[in-house]
């Protein structure tokens, strides 16, 4: 919906913490389940294991009668199997149908399941309705006609009540555990991102002006993004402090005219002396403010590449047809793959100038070459013409000069072409070319 703001994002500790909590409590959970199952049914294992020593502990006290009846020669040593619906039972079916039964089963029976001389197990329910876990098993007896069928059931309650127990001190302990490693996560998050909060009042120290970039002292994981932003505020402020020297010398260079202009007012004015200085204001104007632009632009050549060998022919094609009437033969040297880390428009404005002056002053020839290594990129303009002496040449490979104070006909282009240079990162130095006249070299780094 047009207008209508953005909610805030949540913050990153935000988004950390309540995910490992959420995972958190997800294995707790399930963990816990996983415990909670491999506890009962060892604690079930182990009651069925109880019912079968019992049952077979019944059946080593069972005789037959030469009556061919069954009897217990000893007692159940369980007390529980005398207390009425304790719901530990026991009972013995004769193969005549006749019971012998606990005295907790009072005058209640337990249904058998199965007829089986193995053991079995069964769940069922007593006499008051609670949950038993029976065991049984038919025997024979030499003596009696017939299957005698035992049975001996446990009160599964007691399984039950164990597992509710252990469940409320497994959740318990779980709960605590959650707790304390969500605490330890958020302290662990805290900490973590100190250096990214560090950063942020870094920044806004910054934007307060109270700090001119950001502190050097950052973990190696965040170190690569203080020093890109170290960098660009760098490259801003060498922006800035380039754009008030233009500035200031243009403030410098409109003084003198100025005061010729106001001389002047204060007499009958001499047009001629006027209309020069207004000549002179407007070359000042357009100088500084064309370095300015070319600087300015500069400043934006951020992961921006150029092919150099298309734009190389394309200012060759231009400059045949500007210094047609002196055949001049304007040669390039550059491989396909060499690039340009910056804007097409900078490469045209630095090669435009370089292959403009070279052809002024080039006798027949002009030579544009480049290469391109790991490290840098190499670009070369050179001519066949008078060149300059080894001391001009040392002085124009001094940054800070000004090409008009070395040899006349040299003025803005080329001091547009080392502001460029210097925006880039790299430098330009002339030498004696092997043609016979002048060389202009720049060396620009692959990565700005």
């Amino acid at each position: 919906m047009p207008g209508a703001r953005k909610r805030p994002a949540a913050a990153l500790s935000t988004r950390l913490i309540l995910g490992a909590a959420v995972w958190l409590v997800l294995i707790l959970a399930l963990g816990g389940g996983v415990l909670t199952w491999a506890f009962r049914d060892t604690v079930e294992n182990e009651f069925s294991r109880r019912l079968d020593a019992m049952l077979n502990g019944m059946i080593a006290s069972m005789a037959a009668t030469p009556d061919g009846q069954v009897t217990l020669t000893h007692p159940q040593g369980d007390p529980r199997f005398e207390q009425v619906y304790s719901g530990w039972y026991w009972q013995i079916t004769e193969p005549s149908g006749t019971l012998l039964r606990s005295r907790s089963l009072w005058d209640s029976t337990l249904r058998p399941t199965g007829s089986d001389t193995k053991f079995h197990l069964s769940r069922a329910d007593g006499p008051n309705g609670e949950p038993l876990l029976v065991a049984e098993r038919d025997i024979t007896f030499p003596d009696v006609d017939g299957l005698v069928h035992v049975m001996v059931a446990g009160d599964l309650r007691e399984v039950s009540d164990g597992v509710r127990r252990f469940n409320l001190l497994l959740a318990t302990a779980l709960g605590l555990l959650g707790i304390g490693l969500v605490l330890a996560i958020l302290i662990q998050v805290r900490f973590g991102l100190r250096p990214l909060r560090t950063m942020a009042a870094d920044l806004d120290g910054v934007r307060r002006g109270t700090h001119p970039r950001l502190a050097e002292e950052y973990p190696k994981e965040i170190a690569p993004l203080a020093n890109a932003m170290n960098g660009v505020l760098d490259k801003d402020a060498e922006l800035i402090e380039r754009a008030r020297r233009h500035v200031g010398n243009l403030a410098h260079g409109l003084k003198t005219p100025l005061a010729v202009i106001s001389a002047e007012m204060e007499q009958e004015p001499d047009r001629g002396v006027l209309r020069k200085q207004v000549q002179v204001m407007r070359r000042l104007i357009e100088h500084h403010l064309g370095r300015a632009s070319a600087v300015a632009g500069a400043g934006e050549r951020i992961g921006v590449s150029t092919q150099v060998a298309d734009t190389a022919r394309e200012v060759a094609r231009v400059l045949g047809k500007v210094f047609a009437e002196r055949n001049l033969t304007i040669d390039i040297a550059v491989g396909d793959d060499v690039v340009f880390p910056g804007h097409r428009e900078d490469l045209e404005e630095i090669l435009g100038n370089l292959m403009e002056n070279a052809c002024k002053w080039a006798t027949s020839r002009v030579l544009v070459s480049a290469e391109q290594t790991a490290e840098q990129m190499i670009l070369t303009v050179e001519d066949d013409g008078p060149g300059m002496s080894s001391e001009q040449a040392a002085e124009a490979s001094r940054r800070g000069k000004r090409f008009d104070e070395i040899a006349p006909g040299w003025g803005l282009g080329l001091s547009i072409v080392a502001d460029l240079v210097e925006v880039s990162g790299g430098s330009l130095t002339f030498a004696q070319s092997s043609l016979g006249g002048l060389v202009a070299r720049i060396e620009f780094p692959r990565t700005l």
